[in-house]
């Protein structure tokens, strides 16, 4: 029963040897069946005895972790396979401190490496593309537009004749190249263009590679080689700056022939060498990674064990004697005996003379709530516990949600067919759990992996629910039998072999007994009820081709959504029962548990009662009798002399007076006493004796005036023929119902009475909620206080004899009526709220289920259908159908 409560719970108190407190408490994380409390609460992190040991192990985590991330980054790299050698955690540090160094130099220098390739791959492009710019701008003059007589724009030169021989001789123009960004290229051009009042020429062009590494942060970048020409050495300072600021490489660039060449080929030289240096840098790099690939995993493992280990080693305290560790936890009892396994166990790998000492402390203190999980139970356990931790020795509510939470979900994702693939890929996790657990650790593949039977479960609740909803990706199936509604275009010949059944008609029509309860041939009564069809299990999937299918299905879900959550609802308040009755707390039952029970059944477990009643109610059988009361009259048909009333005329005849035996009496009643309309045949007419009176069904459609209670009544009934109604009651609208309970307190029609006595059922039920509420929010606070005040009273006398005040009374616990009060107000008003907004809540399994049914018959209807199917393309349909 430990699933279904918290576990009974020891508080121990545990010696240990200095020299085992290590191997003890590893043995005692193999079981993890202990809390410990701090000991040092007093105390800082960094005061603690192990702090340096917690130290050494982050740094072994920071050290794995950066090695684990550029063992991630070669692809080559195989992690794993590697024989782990045997070390000390001392040693394991030693080795990671000096990898981590090496590791680091050779990354630095590899990226070092890298960086100068980038720049001579850089230079070798600018000198190839720029060469040609570079001899084409020695003929280049800087001039300025100016306008003729004609309105002509024409380029005179910026210097005089004079200016331009002298700069000529001084050498002409200057030029800067390099590489830039190609992204950057265009500002960079405008922001030179402003800078120099246009006094300079910008040449570039693309690089021909996709993407070049940057020098300066290493990432691939698409880049152009630029050529910019100027003239003075201001322009060159700012053409500098300019370029820097937009992330502009500057690379020297000879202005003869001879030079480039030269340069080239030194570049060429430089790149073969460099090529080299890396391969080898590289490889060296990589095989120093290989041989510790393989430890990495085991190494990590191990430093968050003995991180474990020393954090809770900070928690104990020191023995005045500094020769042992003393511990303090919580340990359920049925895991004491493993604890003293353990204990024993790290005594003897740590070689003590003298064992640990265990002992079991009684204490007022509340323990702390454990529960026992399984593989199953786990995903859900954890779920609950984020929402709230249950109290010592509560009822476990995770036990239900087991099955209530993939069931809730199966009633808003009901399908077949994604049901069964969900089903499908949990089973495939379960099966395959044991090679799978080294992906556990991953952040997307372990939420999937962590919760695999609760997704298991949800998807066979789901393909249940699918079932009962008969949708198969939104289509709808005959699984269990033929639909039981028959059409106008039905060719069943079971269908159209009933007399009364015509290809004109524009309704569906139910299969029946029909013919079981009439002879056809003979004209008489067999003497037995017209039994409908029902379908075997599920929808009926002739809802499907029905005008109203989504009303319908709106309504059905609509109303299983909200029995499903207030049925929820209701055991949950029965599990505070539980948790009352043992802990003997009568307050809680009689003033807590009750008024709450009684509020959520006095509306919406009437509520849910409404919904059931009008599930199960036979709505073709049930009459309204004068406006007063309600009636049921089975679908039996008369004898020729009335003998067996109530009973039903003859099915299909439409005068009548042409039925046989009793038509003249029928004949002779009002003309509103017919319930078909002329030129409808229909399965026949209720009729029944109320009163010596004979009753027979009519029509409210073709008559209105027959649910007029005004005019149609018992007591008009008793005077005269004239005054009798008899109708089919139409099913009562549970929306309406529910707000009018409120609305018109105390009144109920008859032709929307779902239940008799259903008026002073619902003024009881107002009654009972509304006096629930004050008896939830006062009895138990006042009552409190009483208790209180009276054990506080039996000490007055002891104080009085100290004539200090301080006697025995100084170790009651303290109550505080104020807080108890405002506690007890919130508690109501949060109740009383919360029943009606999660009541609403679970009206989103009815929103969503209705969306994904919508959503999945659209792309069956305008992918598969429209687009696969019509196309004629095997390849399309197969396209379209793996989409739906």
């Amino acid at each position: 029963m430990s699933q279904f409560r918290s576990e009974d719970m020891s508080l121990i108190q545990l010696f240990v040897q200095n020299e085992a407190a290590h191997d003890t408490m590893y043995e005692l994380g193999e079981v993890g069946a202990i809390q410990f409390k701090d000991l040092n609460k007093e105390k800082s992190m960094f005061q603690r005895m192990f702090v340096g040991d917690v130290r050494k192990c982050d740094d072994m985590l920071r050290i794995l972790q950066f090695i684990s991330e550029t063992v991630h980054q070669d692809k080559k790299l195989v992690s794993g396979g590697a024989v782990v050698p045997s070390m000390t955690v001392d040693e394991i540090h030693d080795e990671l401190q000096e990898l981590d160094k090496e590791i680091k130099q050779l990354s630095a220098n590899y990226t070092q490496l890298l960086k100068s390739e980038a720049e001579l791959k850089e230079h070798k492009y600018v000198l190839s593309q720029s060469g040609r710019w570079l001899q084409g701008g020695q003929e280049i003059s800087f001039n300025a537009p100016t306008t003729d007589d004609e309105d002509r724009v024409e380029m005179r030169s910026l210097l005089d004749d004079s200016e331009a021989q002298t700069q000529k001789v001084m050498g002409m123009l200057g030029h800067i190249s390099g590489c830039i960004p190609t992204a950057n290229l265009r500002d960079f051009g405008l922001t030179l263009f402003r800078a120099t009042r246009g006094n300079m020429l910008l040449r570039h062009e693309d690089i021909s590679e996709s993407s070049l590494a940057d020098p300066k942060s290493g990432e691939a970048v698409q880049k152009s080689v630029f050529i910019v020409f100027f003239s003075g050495e201001r322009s060159r300072a700012k053409i500098d700056k300019i370029a820097d600021s937009y992330g502009a490489t500057k690379y020297r660039l000879p202005e003869t022939p001879a030079g480039q060449e030269q340069l080239a080929q030194e570049i060429d030289e430089r790149l073969r060498d460099l090529g080299a240096v890396l391969s080898k840098s590289r490889n060296f790099r990589r095989g120093r990674l290989q041989q510790v690939a393989g430890c990495l995993e085991p190494w990590g493992e191990l430093a968050r064990r003995e991180k474990a280990v020393f954090h809770t080693l900070n928690k104990l305290n020191v023995d005045v004697t500094h020769q042992c560790l003393i511990a303090e936890g919580w340990c359920p009892t049925s895991k004491l005996e493993e604890v003293r396994d353990a204990l024993r166990r790290g005594a003897v790998h740590a070689g003590a003379a003298v064992p640990t000492v265990l002992n079991v402390v009684r204490t007022r203190e509340t323990p702390p709530t454990y529960f026992r999980s399984n593989k199953l139970t786990a995903g859900f356990q954890a779920i609950v516990d984020a929402y709230g931790m249950a109290s010592y020795r509560e009822f476990n509510p995770a036990i239900f949600s087991v099955v209530t939470f993939p069931f809730l979900f199966g009633v808003m994702f009901g399908d077949i067919g994604h049901g069964f693939i969900m089903t499908l890929a949990a089973g495939l996790l379960c099966l395959h759990e044991g090679r799978l657990s080294s992906l556990a650790s991953h952040e997307m593949f372990g939420t999937v992996y962590q919760g695999r039977y609760a997704i298991l479960l949800m998807g066979i609740f789901a393909t249940y629910a699918g079932f009962i909803y008969n949708e198969l990706f939104s289509v709808p199936q005959p699984f269990f039998a033929p639909t039981s509604w028959c059409g106008p275009d039905d060719t069943d010949p079971d269908c159209l072999s009933v007399p009364g059944a015509s290809k004109n008609a524009t309704q569906k029509w139910l299969r029946s007994s029909l013919e079981g309860a009439w002879d056809f041939g003979a004209r008489t009564t067999t003497g037995t009820e017209v039994a409908w069809e029902v379908y075997p299990f599920g929808t009926d999937p002739g809802w499907s081709h029905a005008s109203n299918k989504i009303n319908a299905a709106n309504t059905f879900k609509m109303k299983f959504a909200i029995v499903c959550g207030v049925a929820q609802m209701v055991a949950g308040i029965c599990c505070k029962l539980a948790n009352a009755l043992r802990a003997r707390d009568a307050l809680t039952v009689w003033f807590v548990w009750l008024p709450e029970m009684v509020f959520i059944n006095a509306i919406f477990g009437y509520l849910v009662a409404l919904i059931l009643a009008k599930w199960t109610t036979n709505w073709d059988a049930t009459y309204v009798l004068n406006n007063e009361e309600v009636v049921s009259i089975p679908q039996r048909y008369c004898d020729a002399d009335l003998s067996r009333l109530p009973c039903w005329t003859p099915p299909f005849v439409a005068d009548r007076a042409a039925v046989p035996g009793y038509g003249g009496l029928l004949a002779q009643l009002p003309q509103a006493m017919w319930c078909m309309a002329p030129g409808a045949a229909t399965a026949g007419c209720a009729v029944m004796r109320w009163k010596g009176q004979l009753v027979v069904e009519g029509n409210t459609f073709v008559t209105k005036a027959l649910a007029d209670p005004h005019t149609f009544n018992a007591a008009a009934c008793e005077a005269g023929i004239g005054g009798c109604s008899l109708f089919k009651q139409p099913p009562p609208s549970i929306l309406d119902t529910l707000i009018n309970m409120f609305m018109e307190i105390g009144s109920v029609p008859v032709s929307q009475q779902l239940v008799p006595g259903q008026a002073p059922l619902q003024v009881f039920l107002i009654l009972a909620a509304a006096v629930s509420v004050p008896m939830l929010l006062l009895p138990r606070p006042l009552l409190l206080k009483r208790r209180h005040e009276r054990r506080a009273a039996r000490h007055v006398p002891l104080a009085d004899e100290d004539g200090g005040g301080g006697g025995g009374g100084g170790h009651e616990e303290v109550f505080d009526f104020g807080e108890e009060m405002v506690h007890q107000a919130i508690h109501t008003i949060e109740y009383v709220l919360s029943c009606i907004s999660n009541t609403a809540s679970y009206l989103r399994l009815w929103a969503l289920s209705l969306a994904h049914a919508q959503l999945s018959e659209v792309f069956w209807e305008k992918a598969v259908v429209e687009i696969g199917l019509e196309s004629g393309s095997p390849a399309l349909v197969l396209a379209t159908i793996t989409a739906w």
